[in-house]
């Protein structure tokens, strides 16, 4: 009879370890709050890109203490020191300001800038052209990854800076479905301006958006690839876009490339809208 009843209870046991496992692996990472700008940071396996990627995390300070849920904040290039936590920053203030609710903010670190930022294969960019592939990362496996582990709500932005500001504008031309809202600051259509008008093309065609919202921004002083090629991308857009979709241009007079008032001028103008 012992021997018995310990044989039914060590399969059950075997079974209770490996569901103690799986809980511990799907749970989240530990959060910072929005008053401590030192994000904690996550990886995580990218099976599309074979490598593993890093993000850097920041939560409300109320996420720990209640079940609310929240808009997410995709930032890229994110492992400068002070980008991420100025970003959260920004945040931080507009909120405090009543201007956008609380956020969870995510940035994503970069591996190989040129092959995920820039669209097409350019001579002058060696191993450019893998956005497709970071943007189905990023579609396929950071988004669940992150509505699975966080409390999120569905309405999610994203943002880019020069040459993730041109991702940032190909991530809405070529998957528009992806997130809600763009802000490109700076965005370097000038590498492969051809292309962008391409996909700006077939962009039009969609019958409706659902609501999508993109805002750039530049300097008037800023690069030429930037100043030469946004403005007619954006007239285009804004007299044949299909209904549903909403976008604005701000030059700054002088100012240069990415200006600092990017983000918050990108936030505030989206969810004026919402």
């Amino acid at each position: 009879m012992a021997n018995r009843v310990t044989n039914v209870r060590l399969p059950c046991l075997i079974i209770a370890i490996f569901g103690m496992l799986i809980l511990l692996h799907n749970a989240p990472s530990l959060s910072c709050e929005y008053h401590n700008p030192t994000e904690s940071k996550v990886k995580i396996y990218s099976r599309i890109l074979s490598e593993e990627r890093t993000l850097s995390v920041a939560l409300p300070d109320e996420y720990e203490a209640t079940q609310n849920e929240y808009p997410v904040l995709y930032v890229l290039d994110a492992e400068g020191e002070k980008l991420f936590p100025g970003c959260v920053s920004t945040v931080v203030d507009l909120y405090n300001k009543g201007r956008i609710p609380q956020m969870i903010v995510i940035g994503i670190w970069n591996t190989n800038r040129n092959r995920d930022m820039i669209p097409e294969d350019v001579s002058h960019r060696p191993g450019s052209g893998g956005s497709m592939e970071f943007l189905s990362f990023i579609k396929h496996e950071l988004m669940p990854y992150i509505v699975h582990n966080y409390r999120t709500t569905d309405f999610s932005i994203l943002y880019g800076m020069s040459n993730s500001a041109l991702f940032t504008l190909y991530a809405l031309l070529e998957k528009p479905e992806t997130f809600n809202a763009y802000i490109a600051s700076s965005p370097m259509i000038g590498h492969c301006p051809d292309f962008i008008q391409t996909k700006v093309e077939a962009f039009i065609k969609n019958v409706r958006l659902d609501d999508r919202i993109l805002y750039m921004v530049y300097g008037s002083e800023d690069s030429r690839r930037v100043t030469a090629y946004v403005p007619e991308s954006q007239e285009y857009l804004e007299t044949k876009a299909p209904p549903g979709f909403i976008s604005k241009l701000e030059i700054l007079v002088g100012e240069g490339h990415v200006p600092n008032s990017s983000l918050e001028r990108g936030l505030k103008y989206i969810f004026s809208k919402k």
